[in-house]
């Protein structure tokens, strides 16, 4: 039986984590003797980690005192080093933006994995150098395998290191979309009739997400009482955003809070709405399609099967004018998806992929 470490930050709400329990319920536990090892052993979705698969912590100490913060995390680096130095077949680094996630993976084995979910040239806003020196500082070339859920993450991560290109994939996140269905049944939430809803789910975040641009949206169309804005999610930029709706006087966009299952609200709506600056490969766009709603999107990724505008909906760019145009097209043309994915076939090749590349041998 082949040991498995699996690191990453916690199992609070987002993407990533729901990723990561989809993975982990991937697992074959008579081939595999899984740990996951958190930074945070905390969030909502803890309780979905299945028996059998332990479940350790990780934490670094943030004290203010630049030494005792720096001699806490030494000895924990060393402790760690002391009882896990290579004791696994194979490890995977599953939250990139997370440092000691990094090195607990890197450490734990010879056939190390790293998952890039985000596009890291938007964050740094396109700075080659910031962006190398990130990954650098992650050592990402002590990686045998970098896995990207987009194509387009890949091929500038290949053009930045380019003698690491045969070392990276496109894998896209795992999706239960059995689960995804069932749920969405479980809850039957109303909205009010011969209304239009446009559903936004995530962080409320302005520096990524652009959340703001939903509110300045829905204040072109405060006035048309056929159209609804949605918003699913928390975050620090909650109550700035509360405010704005509030200057506003905004009737037609409701906050929904944070929420375990969202899928009832996508299945309630009648598209998605995301205004991202960037993102890796939303993790909705899956969902939403599986749930047959239209996406209007900022973002323009792709993976080894879906590219949005074939089929699944409309990108427009960052401008609130062209947010607004595609809002009146879907109005007027009411877009459906006319595209059917087996996501069971989708789902199994995504499984197979990553289990080669768990039963990689490296010396």
């Amino acid at each position: 039986m082949k040991k498995v470490l699996i690191a990453s930050y916690n199992l609070g709400y987002g993407g990533i984590e729901t990723s990561l329990i989809n993975l982990l319920k991937n697992m074959d536990l008579k081939k595999f003797n899984v740990t996951l090892v958190l930074e945070k052993k905390e969030g909502v979705f803890l309780s979905d980690v299945p028996k059998g698969i332990e479940v350790k912590e990780y934490r670094v100490s943030n004290n203010k005192n630049v030494f005792i913060r720096k001699g806490i995390n030494l000895l924990k680096r060393i402790k760690w080093l002391l009882f896990n130095y290579k004791k696994y077949d194979s490890s995977i680094c599953y939250a990139t933006y997370s440092g000691p996630c990094s090195f607990v993976a890197r450490t734990a084995s010879n056939n190390k994995i790293m998952f890039v979910h985000n596009d890291y040239f938007e964050i740094y806003k396109e700075n080659k150098k910031m962006t190398k020196d990130f990954f650098e500082n992650l050592k990402i070339n002590e990686y045998n395998h970098i896995v990207f859920v987009s194509n387009e993450s890949r091929e500038k991560m290949q053009k930045l290191f380019p003698e690491l290109k045969d070392n990276m994939i496109t894998i896209n996140n795992l999706i239960d979309h059995k689960k995804i269905i069932t749920l969405s049944k479980e809850e039957n939430i109303k909205k009010i009739k011969d209304k239009k809803v446009f559903l936004f789910i995530g962080r409320l975040d302005e520096e990524q997400k652009k959340v703001s641009r939903i509110i300045e949206v829905a204040n072109l169309f405060k006035d048309n009482k056929d159209i609804e804005f949605w918003l699913l999610g928390d975050g620090v930029y909650k109550e700035e955003y509360e405010e704005k709706i509030k200057r506003y006087d905004l009737n037609n966009i409701k906050m929904l809070g944070a929420k375990k299952n969202p899928y009832p609200y996508i299945k309630a709506c009648d598209c998605i709405l995301l205004t991202s600056d960037y993102e890796g490969f939303p993790v909705v766009y899956n969902e939403a399609i599986i749930l047959n709603k239209p996406i209007i999107t900022t973002v323009c990724v792709s993976d080894e099967i879906i590219n949005i505008e074939d089929g699944f909906g409309k990108i427009c760019n960052r401008e609130i004018n062209s947010i607004v145009k595609a809002i009146n097209t879907f109005l007027k043309k009411d877009f459906k998806i006319d595209k059917k994915l087996d996501f069971t076939l989708i789902n199994k090749n995504r499984v197979d992929m990553i289990m080669r590349l768990l039963e990689d041998n490296n010396d």
